[in-house]
């Protein structure tokens, strides 16, 4: 009896319930068509960008809303009240919401205009770049000097537009960046030296007293242009982790591995290499001091045997030209190389480098001409005045500085250093030395008064059995007639003018059949060369190889070598009024 009269009671309590949760989905469906729970979705959209609905329960905020409960419909209330209260406050205010940060820089609760003060300082007084290679900071650089620019008051605007995006946990505002090409450039390419590594190519030191090979080692230089385009493409990431990576190119030996060159380089250096240094106008050899160490420093492997290490064996260059220049003269590094390279090939370890003359100043002395400086200087004065283009050689003053050019134009070929021609104009007289014998000593006949040969120091140029010339001197009074002189075994030394060139020859044979001076004249006779007998000038054409030096001297060219001097004292305990005739 008591379950059957318990029945109807738990009948009504079940309708009930399903009244009570009827009414609920009711205005849950009422609110999710823009009722309470609609206009809560859309407040937390405005304000909160980042806010997802999907992600709240939605039998939460209806129960919120339209629960009957004082006390949760009161606290809703409050937290609304205080919402709006909050929000209010910053749109009335124009500030930026908390929260919101730009570079670092917490800009909430700032308006737009503090916040791009506060931009302004950061970005001119803090803001700084590490331009790194390899890991290793090269400069600190401002934005500026980088060619960076930047757009702060659109950043602060931007902001203020994010309202409470940075509730809670932040957001950041990008910096709007833009990159000047030409200034950037320009700041890359002062890194390049400090960028640069030479690539070593293999080589070989000593270790413990035994040559050993050294492998070779990748270099590197600088790629503006690739780190231009990364500089670019993330401008906003350098700024922000305040690097820059300069990119490089490698640069890759010719050979890795020396080994292969090893018996070759230690048969070169085990007898120890001799440097030598040859002035040719002095005929004075200067011996540099090398120890096996330093030399193997110069050597490299190349891709068919040993080759020069050409900025190590610059650096023994550089050190000699630093007391050389002292005295005019210094080393050539292009030519000293090349010596170097060739004495590799050979196997030769007495090596002797040229040295080359400086341009020098001179100072006009009284009743100086250019035709006399060039006989002083022993150097023709077509070559001085080509030097010169603006001296008025009519109108030369006392203590004007004039620039002689370089000796070095008058000996282009390599010199022959066991061989040396001297000429005495004075005497008209020749002797020749070959390794500081005297082997030939002859009168000669030189340039006449109007067409007198130069001193100086010269060397054997051409060489040509029979050659031709001709002078004014040969016309006849009406301008006519001026024909050509036959020249034999005629060797030049210098040019007079383009094509023109003065040098030794034997007999002239001059357009009338008859030879100039009879063929064995001994006064200056010639228009400006050196002539022997012809038997003699054949004998001097067989012996002097082209590069054989000539030194001529005069009362005004004084002998500049041992030889020369040696010479003179020679011809001054002879008889040169003796002369064969032939």
């Amino acid at each position: 009896m008591k379950a059957e009269s318990a029945k109807p009671g738990r009948r009504k309590a079940k309708r009930a319930r399903d009244r009570n949760l009827a009414r609920q989905q009711r205005r849950l469906a009422m609110m999710e068509r823009g009722g309470a729970t609609g206009g809560a979705h859309t407040f937390l959209r405005r304000y909160f960008p980042s806010y997802n609905e999907d992600k709240l329960s939605h039998r939460a905020l209806a129960w919120l809303f339209s629960s009957r409960s004082p006390v949760a419909k009161l606290t809703a209330l409050v937290a609304m009240v205080v919402v709006v209260f909050f929000v209010s406050n910053f749109l009335m205010a124009g500030r930026i919401f908390p929260n919101v940060y730009a570079m670092g820089v917490a800009v909430g609760e700032m308006t737009p205009e503090e916040a791009e003060t506060a931009l302004r300082q950061h970005w001119d007084f803090d803001v700084r770049i590490d331009i790194t290679v390899d890991g290793q900071v090269l400069k600190q650089a401002r934005p500026d000097e980088l060619g960076l620019s930047i757009d702060l008051s659109s950043m602060a605007n931007a902001a203020r537009a994010a309202g409470l995006a940075g509730i809670p946990f932040g957001i950041n505002i990008e910096p709007q960046l833009t990159v000047s090409h030409s200034r950037a450039q320009s700041l890359l390419l002062d890194f390049t030296e400090a960028v640069y590594v030479q690539q070593y190519e293999a080589g070989y030191r000593w270790s413990g007293g035994r040559l050993i090979a050294v492998p070779g080692r990748r270099g590197r230089h600088l790629d503006v242009t690739e780190s231009l385009r990364l500089l670019k493409e993330n401008t906003a990431n350098v700024v922000s982790q305040s690097r820059l990576e300069l990119q490089t190119i490698p640069l890759n030996p010719t050979v890795f591995d020396s080994s292969p060159f090893l018996g070759q380089a230690i048969i070169f250096l085990q007898d120890g290499v001799r440097i030598s240094g040859y002035d040719p106008f002095k005929d004075h050899i200067l011996s540099f001091a090398v120890d096996r160490l330093q030399v193997a420093e110069w050597l490299t492997a190349g891709e068919n045997g040993l080759s020069v290490r050409e900025n190590a064996f610059r650096q023994f260059v550089d050190r000699q030209n630093l007391e050389l220049v002292k005295g005019g003269r210094y080393i050539d590094e292009l030519q000293a190389t090349s010596s170097l390279q060739e004495a590799l090939v050979s196997g030769t370890t007495d090596i002797t480098l040229r040295l080359n003359y400086l341009p020098e100043p001179y100072s006009v002395a009284k009743k100086d001409t250019g035709f006399l400086i060039g006989r002083k200087e022993g150097i023709p004065y077509e070559l001085i005045r080509d030097a010169n283009p603006t001296v008025n050689w009519n109108a030369l003053v006392v203590g004007q500085e004039i620039q002689i050019p370089s000796r070095d134009v008058l000996l282009p070929r390599d010199p022959v250093p066991h061989k040396r021609i001297i000429v005495d104009l004075d005497s008209q007289w020749l002797v020749a030395f070959e390794n500081n014998d005297l082997l030939f000593s002859w009168g000669i006949s030189s340039g006449r008064e109007e067409a007198p040969t130069y001193p100086g120091v010269f060397q054997i140029l051409t060489h040509n059995p029979k050659s031709f010339g001709s002078s004014y001197a040969l016309c006849s009074d009406l301008g006519t007639n001026c024909n050509q002189w036959e020249m034999f075994w005629f060797m030049g030394i210098y040019e007079v003018v383009p094509g023109l060139m003065n040098g030794f020859h034997g007999a002239v044979l001059l357009p009338n059949g008859n030879l100039l001076g009879g063929g064995y004249t001994y006064e200056p006779t010639t228009f400006g060369c050196i002539m022997s007998l012809n038997r003699r000038a054949k004998e001097l054409y067989d012996w002097a190889e082209t590069g054989t030096v000539v030194e001529i001297v005069s009362e005004e060219f004084a002998p500049e070598s041992d030889l020369a001097r040696l010479a003179l004292e020679y011809i001054s305990t002879i008889d040169t009024n003796y002369r064969p005739i032939e």
